[in-house]
């Protein structure tokens, strides 16, 4: 009513006003202040829910919700580079960049991983479970950064990803580039196989600036030249949205191409090599002594580069592991075996250089020599009666080099042929698998075994057996060496290294890393011996002659095994693993020499009937262009190698 004063039915506490039916409860008594307090308590508890979470949400987590925020207003993409070519010596490429699509994520733009994978697994036939793991790893690693997910993709498979884009939220679809060989089966180890980095790697330190899912040479030159070959990535900055789609493009830093690599191979000499090969186990190098080009490097079983495109399969690598033959394993390079009597070549010029023969001195050969309590036998048991340098050679006599290597001693042989020929240590060929073999003195042996060499050890060493290892690509440089009149050059495989507009950025030239101590005549002396090796009469590499070229080599057969595992067996019926390796190394023209071939075929007996024939036709590939290399038949694998595998040793 006007002019009234109204009833007092509020009062204030604490700035708020309550009902009067609510006074009463707070009239001093304690069952009506119990109320009080239990409001109080309630608003104290619920403002410090509040302040918990918001420390929790600013200070625990602020970095990374800042980042997200950041992410939902800019981001980045990596651009793809184009990796260089690799070429053979005249510019043939050997590989090629197919462009292809592949799927890129944001991992914490992925609500749900799980459909995700299943989606994609659906739509491109990929590993749900593959597709799952990469994801996961990803989410740990680089939870805010893109990573690709899937690469290799067709045009198919992007047609299906476009049309179901609105349920890939985190997903983009970039342009990108697999390696793919012109042909799958031609110098893969040379050439090597691309594959994703891994863990091991990333976390290694040797590939700064590599991310997961990233695509590296993991063999042949592709993995050792990985720097060059690669290229500089580039990128782009965009504005985005909540789900990763690109509002708006920013700026591009655009990529660099890799370099192109020219190699020193002649492709067709590699398919000469391969060809003859075939399917059996060894390998065969080919160089040039003037300054140790590769010519060709082929090692065999082969395995196909084609099986790595995309990706190979975890069935395909599994079967490639588990090959009892090693098809992965590159033995012109890291298959590390006695080089049997081919290393009587650098036996000689040891001694000759050490003072301890001439090439007039001479032996008596009666078919062993006895040392001892011990009888060292020569491969012809009857014996060649006087011989000397010419004709130890020409006969691959063994009487005459246990002479020799009692003469010249375990540590004075070793110390010589590790610096005329750069045994014993890898000299820097490009690839990553080269293998430095052993050369053995009495040092080597306390530390190997703690016990004292003894001299019936030097024999067999003498010969190419017992503890000396070498690989085929050294038994061609020791053959090199000789052919050019005693200098050994860094044996290469790159030529040339050309940008990406076709500037020739670096040429290789021979690289000199000894030159031999030893008279020119001593050097011609050995040559001749190797000449009259194929031939004269009597010459254990007559099946190396041609009619046109004077050749120049030497035979050689290692034992693989103790005489007494030849027990029971005849050369017919022997297993596989029980046969002798058979090498055989050549130069030519002997007087002007142009090309070497060392042949190596593992299990098949003698050097100069096996290893000797295979020699001669890549030697005459070389010196007659016209011949047709399709016609070449391979070596014949013996019939009793699957089996003889797994046999009986």
């Amino acid at each position: 009513m006007s002019g009234q004063v109204p009833d007092q039915t509020f009062f204030s506490l604490g700035g708020a006003a309550l009902p009067d039916h609510l006074e009463e409860t707070f009239d001093g008594t304690p069952e009506k202040s119990g109320w009080l307090v239990f409001l109080k308590v309630a608003m104290l508890v619920t403002f410090s829910v509040f302040v918990l979470r918001l420390w929790f949400l600013q200070i625990a987590e602020g970095e990374a919700h800042l980042e997200n925020s950041r992410s939902n207003q800019f981001s980045s993409a990596l651009i793809p580079t184009s990796r260089g070519i690799v070429m053979d010596r005249y510019g043939r490429p050997l590989v090629e960049n197919e462009v292809v699509f592949e799927v890129s994520v944001v991992p914490r733009n992925v609500p749900d991983p799980e459909a995700m994978a299943y989606e994609l697994a659906t739509l491109t036939g990929a590993s749900q479970r593959e597709i799952l793991d990469k994801f996961n790893g990803f989410n740990k690693s680089r939870p805010y950064a893109s990573s690709t997910l899937l690469s290799g993709l067709s045009r198919a498979d992007l047609a299906l990803l476009e049309s179901r884009k609105h349920e890939l939220d985190g997903l983009t679809v970039e342009l990108n580039s697999v390696r793919r060989p012109i042909k799958g089966d031609f110098a893969p180890h040379v050439i090597g196989y691309i594959g994703e980095i891994s863990q091991e790697q990333l976390e290694g330190g040797g590939y700064p600036g590599y991310r997961r899912g990233d695509l590296i040479g993991q063999s042949g030159v592709e993995q050792s030249l990985e720097g060059l070959l690669h290229g500089q990535k580039g990128s782009r900055q965009m504005t985005v949205d909540s789900k990763g789609r690109m509002l708006q493009e920013l700026s591009v830093e655009y990529p660099q191409p890799g370099y192109d690599i020219r190699l020193t191979l002649d492709s067709r000499m590699q398919r000469v090599a391969q060809a003859l090969l075939g399917e059996q186990a060894g390998a065969i190098v080919v160089m040039d002594p003037r300054n140790f080009e590769i010519l060709a490097l082929a090692s065999s079983p082969i395995f196909n580069l084609s099986d790595f495109v995309g990706g190979i399969s975890r069935e395909r690598w599994r079967s490639l592991n588990e090959d009892p033959f090693s098809p992965m394993q590159n033995r012109a390079v890291n298959g590390q075996y006695s080089p049997g009597s081919t290393f009587k070549i650098a036996v000689s010029l040891a001694a000759l250089a050490e003072g301890v023969i001439t090439p007039e001195t001479a032996f008596t050969c009666a078919g062993s020599l006895r040392l001892g309590n011990h009888s060292f036998g020569c491969w012809n048991r009857h014996g060649h009666g006087y011989v000397n340098l010419h004709a130890s050679l020409k006969h691959s006599c063994d009487v005459y080099y246990y002479e020799v290597g009692r003469r010249l001693g375990v540590d004075r042989l070793a110390a010589r042929v590790r610096e005329f020929f750069g045994l014993g240590r890898t000299l820097g060929l490009e690839l990553k698998s080269e293998k430095a073999g052993l050369v053995p003195d009495q040092a080597w042996k306390m530390r190997r075994y703690g016990r004292n060499w003894n001299q019936g050890e030097t024999l067999p060493v003498s010969i190419g057996q017992g503890y000396l290892l070498t690989t085929p690509l050294q038994v061609a440089q020791y053959t090199a060496v000789v052919a050019n009149g005693g200098t050994l050059y860094r044996p290469h495989l790159v030529k040339e290294i050309v940008d990406f507009d076709g500037r020739i950025v670096h040429n290789s030239s021979p690289e000199v890393i000894n030159q031999m101590s030893v008279s020119p005549e001593y050097i011609n002396s050995v040559r001749k011996g190797l000449e009259a090796v194929i031939n004269e009469p009597g010459g254990t590499g007559r099946r190396a002659r041609l009619a046109d070229v004077r050749v120049a080599g030497k035979t050689g057969t290692t034992q693989t095994v103790s005489l007494e595992k030849y027990k029971g067996y005849s050369a017919s019926n022997r297993p596989y693993k029980l046969n002798d390796h058979a090498w055989f190394t050549a130069y030519a023209p002997a007087d002007n020499p142009e090309v070497v071939v060392t042949v190596l075929l593992e299990h098949t007996g003698g050097g100069g009937a096996k290893s000797a024939p295979l020699a001669a036709k890549v030697l005459a590939a070389y010196f007659d262009p016209s011949i047709d290399t399709n016609l070449m038949p391979p070596y014949q694998v013996q019939p009793d190698k699957p089996s003889g595998w797994k046999g009986d040793l």
